[in-house]
């Protein structure tokens, strides 16, 4: 997979977009899901520069109301302000960031929201420092291993060119990198409760190296297999101590996408796949597919509209022992997931929908239904509706994401909670 963190050239400024401006990253993750799914050849980085300034923000209040493909906005990111957005290529070499000055509870912060400072050879390797979500695991809304929920970290990557082995094609992807010192303890995490109490007992482990692989393998022109894991470990105790190797954990992936052009051209559409993955984490850092979480997906793409079906079951709980140091927020930053946005021990069923909108803006519809143990902090169920939308206008972009979550518990009402955001870029060149 060739990742496309940055597409803020003017070229693709005039691209059929489908998120608010504060989530390039994200749109053009699925821009390339989207593309696999159609059999188009996959866009690289643009050559020519740009520059874009603008105004607004994200916030969120009530219950946990991630926003899918939100490169955590609402959470991880809030507060009302600055943007500057910019890209520069030049002799294989590519800069992009997104730097964000925002006002939030009567203080004003800087914000490094994406970056990348990366070299691609002739040859097809690829090296970069950067800051960018993640597309690990396929499926209509992001990646099952690592997603693009919670706001990208800063890491080293490595990606490798396509190799042709006895007609079947493979590339690898790594990475390296830190997570935040002190993690909040996301509100949807199982055993939470004791969680807290372990975090407020000292118990917690401080700014983990998070680093991980994956292999992809294509054979012939519809089937495309990815072998993946992501390992949590190191950092540092309350009192500056290294962290025991036995509180490292791994999380695995195996996925598979399927297209089936018979399928498409009944649906009289552009492309048709079938996307299947299976995801486990161990209580250790062993390498193993359980328990395991597997989900599956159907994603159809015609001309302007693009559907995605999707049902992901849930993982089996481990026991949690707050008597050990442990990475008590898990894979998570600053309270999002960083894989599945609702936790790996909720089961969801998902419909994803993107269609044009009146004065050729481009909109996108989620709609799941999650469902969950009767003791999960968030409620054995709830309803969750995401609305996107964005219009390009004469001096640049204007884009807002809005969801809404609707959390269930018997013998007790239900709690709502939200999260958004907005933006008007403006183009400078």
């Amino acid at each position: 997979m060739r990742r496309r963190a940055l597409p803020l050239a003017l070229a693709a400024l005039s691209a059929a977009a489908q998120a608010p401006v504060l989530q390039d990253g994200a749109e053009a993750l699925r821009r390339a899901r989207l593309d696999w799914v159609a059999g188009d050849a996959p866009l690289g980085p643009s050559s020519l520069p740009s520059l874009e300034v603008g105004w607004g923000g994200a916030e969120s209040g009530g219950a946990y109301a991630p926003l899918l493909g939100g490169e955590g906005l609402g959470h991880g990111t809030r507060g009302w302000g600055l943007g500057l957005q910019g890209h520069y290529a030049s002799g294989g070499w590519t800069f992009d960031a997104t730097a964000l000055a925002l006002r939030d509870r009567g203080t004003t912060v800087g914000v490094l929201q994406r970056a990348g400072l990366a070299y691609q050879g002739d040859s097809g390797w690829r090296a970069a420092l950067e800051q960018a979500p993640f597309a690990w695991g396929p499926g209509p809304v992001g990646g099952e291993l690592l997603g693009d929920a919670a706001r990208s970290f800063s890491r080293l990557s490595l990606a490798t060119p396509e190799a042709t082995v006895s007609g079947s094609r493979w590339r690898t992807e790594a990475f390296a990198g830190w997570l935040e010192r002190d993690r909040p303890i996301p509100d949807w995490m199982p055993d939470r409760a004791a969680r807290l109490d372990a975090q407020a007992a000292g118990r917690d482990l401080h700014h983990p190296l998070l680093w991980g692989g994956l292999l992809r393998a294509g054979f012939g022109p519809h089937l495309e297999v990815g072998l993946g894991a992501a390992t949590l470990e190191g950092g540092q105790n309350a009192q500056g101590q290294p962290a025991p190797a036995s509180a490292a954990r791994t999380q695995t992936l195996a996925d598979l996408r399927v297209r089936f052009p018979a399928l498409a051209r009944l649906l009289r559409a552009r492309g048709a796949a079938v996307v299947l993955s299976r995801e486990a984490a161990p209580d250790t850092r062993t390498l193993a597919l359980a328990p395991a979480r597997e989900r599956m997906g159907l994603q159809l793409v015609w001309e302007g509209w693009d559907l995605g079906l999707e049902i992901a079951g849930a993982a089996p709980r481990e026991a949690f022992d707050a008597a050990q140091p442990a990475y008590l927020a898990g894979f998570s930053s600053r309270g999002d997931a960083l894989g599945p946005a609702f936790g790996r021990t909720t089961a969801t069923r998902t419909v994803d929908l993107g269609l044009p909108l009146f004065l050729e803006g481009r909109g996108r519809l989620r709609l799941a239904r999650a469902t969950a143990a009767l003791d999960d902090p968030s409620g054995p169920g709830a309803w969750f509706a995401q609305l996107e939308a964005q219009w390009r206008t004469p001096t640049g972009r204007l884009g807002a994401a809005l969801a809404s979550r609707r959390d269930e518990f018997p013998a007790a009402e239900a709690r709502w909670g939200w999260a958004c955001s907005v933006f008007q870029a403006f183009r400078v060149f």
